[in-house]
């Protein structure tokens, strides 16, 4: 028994030790940290500037060539001739390829004898008629017969002309897909025939922009091809209906392409750009940090005592492009912000300048 009373108090007073060890660390602790200097963090900071800002109108879409058609015969035939390379520019009425005409020219001289004749057979009723020498049911039967013959004639004209595989317009032809002493048929694919001097982009838009949608807009791409040009142009067409299953309403934008660089079947990321609001707060994006209670910015000013602490400020984005974001609210013209080493920081830390060179320039904002 009292071997057990024994045990019970030096375990009471290992506990007690282990407390009162615990208790003097945490408040050593304490005493550290509140006797510890405030951590200073530097920072680069930008200043807030006022000028003027562009929104613009957000799509994609795929780029066409005004003129551009996949060229194909017309007629069955024989390839006699291919006059063209592969790549090659042409002018509009360029003979491609020509198909052989022999025997067609051949019923072309028979069906022109035979209009000659027919003239004449035509002409004798006339004259037979004056003199009610000829009925004149012959007549017509004789001036149908002229016409059907001139028909012929027109007919075979034709189809000797569609022999020759022309180019309709000027341009780039692709690539040649005929032999010599190939046989081909209506609607064989020749080659395609693309005039890059202008493009064309389709693209859709909300229909809550519809307001904001004017013929003649700046309408501004990037292709994947260029990722550091940027490509200008115009809207051209605004469709009068809109698409009831998307709610989406159909433009069309043309871009001048005179060195050639843009190409049918590209996918580009199109911003039509609206007349410029002077007046907007303009930040540099790295300064705004994004979260899911809201975006906000870092503003550096003076304490109480004349140290320069970051403050949390809340802001409402209105716009972003490139390296600049407009805000519509939580900032002014002058206030001075954390453009770079935010991710340090927390509500109220003690910050040092370090660098104060990164401004918000004045830009052109697209969506």
């Amino acid at each position: 028994m009292k071997r057990g009373v024994v045990i019970v108090s030096v375990v009471a007073v290992a506990l007690t030790c282990v407390f009162v060890v615990v208790m003097v660390r945490e408040k050593l602790i304490g005493q550290f940290l509140a006797n510890r200097p405030e951590p200073v963090i530097s920072v680069d900071v930008a200043k807030v500037e006022s000028g003027a800002w562009a929104r613009a109108i957000a799509a994609t879409g795929k780029l066409e060539a005004v003129n551009g058609v996949d060229i194909a015969a017309e007629v069955d035939g024989r390839v006699t001739t291919v006059s063209y390379t592969s790549g090659q520019i042409v002018e509009k009425g360029a003979v491609l390829a020509r198909l052989d005409a022999e025997t067609e020219k051949a019923q072309l001289q028979s069906a022109r004898a035979q209009v000659r004749l027919n003239q004449l057979t035509a002409d004798r009723y006339r004259s037979l008629r004056k003199t009610d020498a000829a009925s004149q049911a012959k007549l017509d039967e004789a001036e149908a017969n002229l016409t059907m013959a001139q028909a012929e004639v027109v007919r075979l004209e034709r189809v000797i002309d569609k022999k020759d595989i022309k180019a309709p317009f000027a341009g780039n032809l692709g690539i040649n897909r005929l032999d010599l002493g190939q046989y081909v048929t209506a609607g064989t694919k020749v080659t395609t025939l693309q005039d890059l001097s202008a493009m064309l982009m389709d693209l859709s838009v909300s229909q809550k922009f519809l307001p904001d949608l004017k013929v003649g807009a700046a309408v501004e791409i990037a292709v994947d091809a260029y990722p550091d040009k940027t490509f200008t142009g115009k809207l051209t067409a605004i469709e009068p209906k809109v698409d009831t299953a998307s709610g989406l309403i159909a433009l069309q934008a043309s871009f001048p392409n005179a060195d050639g660089l843009l190409r049918p079947g590209m996918y580009a990321k199109a911003r039509i750009v609206q007349p410029p609001e002077d007046g907007k707060v303009l930040v540099p994006q790295v300064a705004v940090n994004y979260s899911l209670y809201g975006d906000f910015v870092y503003v550096v000013a003076p304490d109480d005592k004349g140290e320069l602490r970051a403050k949390q400020t809340v802001v409402t984005v209105f716009d972003r492009h490139g390296n600049t974001a407009a805000i519509a609210k939580g900032l002014k013209p002058g206030d001075t912000i954390v453009a770079a080493g935010g991710v340090k920081l927390s509500n109220g830390s003690k910050v040092k300048v370090v660098d104060s060179i990164l401004e918000a320039k004045p830009a052109v904002g697209l969506d």
